[in-house]
């Protein structure tokens, strides 16, 4: 798992803890939230602060409670994770996230139009139509192809570091 999987169970579990509001907790209740060894839980905490998820301060000494502090909500964390994995074809493992037990109503509301957003049928305008259809010459491969009303549509999809375009043809 990242360490922004393990911040999501974290916040997951603990989600009525708000960001910014200080709480004590031992290395051994962490490790049992993050399903790992006490080790694997200070290594993971410095590597939630180094990313700025959250604010750790161990405690001093055996048996002492560390001081935690939330800085990103899952508002804001879980749309980013699900954009990501959506982002590198994931599709299975951000419908879990989202379907997750705890996750609160707006994030998973932002996170499904994100990914309907993704999945949809690309909208393309009039004027792009027209523009292929008087330059038929161009080449390129379809990733689609429908009929609707006795014409052949070709969808071609081109991907740009920025974003994607949509080229359509009418045959």
């Amino acid at each position: 798992m990242k360490t922004i999987e393990y911040f999501l169970e974290l916040r997951l579990q603990l989600k009525d803890i708000k960001e910014y509001q200080s709480f004590y907790m031992s290395i051994s209740e962490l490790a049992d939230l993050l399903y790992c060894t006490p080790r694997n839980a200070k290594r993971l905490l410095k590597s939630m602060e180094n990313e700025g998820l959250i604010y750790w301060k161990p405690g001093g000494g055996r048996g002492n409670r560390s001081k935690l502090q939330f800085r990103r909500s899952l508002n804001d964390i879980l749309p980013f994770y699900v954009q990501c994995l959506v982002g590198q074809g994931k599709f299975k493992e951000a419908i879990r996230w989202i379907k997750s037990e705890g996750v609160p109503r707006e994030a998973r509301e932002q996170c499904y139009r994100l990914l309907l957003k993704e999945l949809s049928f690309p909208h393309i305008q009039v004027n792009e139509l027209n523009q292929l259809k008087k330059n038929p010459s161009q080449s390129f491969t379809p990733t689609m192809i429908a009929t609707t009303t006795g014409r052949w549509l070709l969808i071609d999809r081109e991907h740009s570091h920025k974003g994607k375009s949509q080229k359509m043809k009418l045959k």
